[in-house]
């Protein structure tokens, strides 16, 4: 009787020890610190920053931005902002991007 008749399979790369991915970066690139304590404007701003976890920060000209891992699998970093967030490879990398300006506002625009 062959395998298939007796109701057995096998599902190639089931059984196999699967690819292992290549490591993620760490932090977005060179000029990218972790988040540090921010001054904002706005009390719902700083909640938010408070809430969110993970952010490299980036002094810009005009501002700052701050930026966190993409990860589908986790919560969005600031709910409050999505409309603000950009995706950005940085780094080989998914990144959420948040830009602000000189006055720690959310902008569209790249600091």
């Amino acid at each position: 009787m062959d395998d298939q008749r007796r109701g057995e399979f096998y599902c190639k790369g089931f059984f196999d020890p699967a690819p292992q991915p290549r490591p993620q970066p760490l932090t977005p690139g060179p000029g990218w610190e972790r988040g540090r304590d921010l001054s904002w404007p706005d009390e719902a701003l700083a909640a938010a920053y408070r809430r969110s976890q993970g952010a490299f920060f980036r002094a810009g000209a005009e501002g700052f931005s701050l930026a966190y891992p993409l990860d589908c699998r986790a919560p969005f970093p600031l709910p409050e902002l999505f409309c603000f967030a950009r995706a950005e490879c940085l780094g080989g990398r998914g990144w959420w991007v948040f830009s602000f300006d000189s006055r720690s506002l959310p902008c569209f625009s790249g600091a």
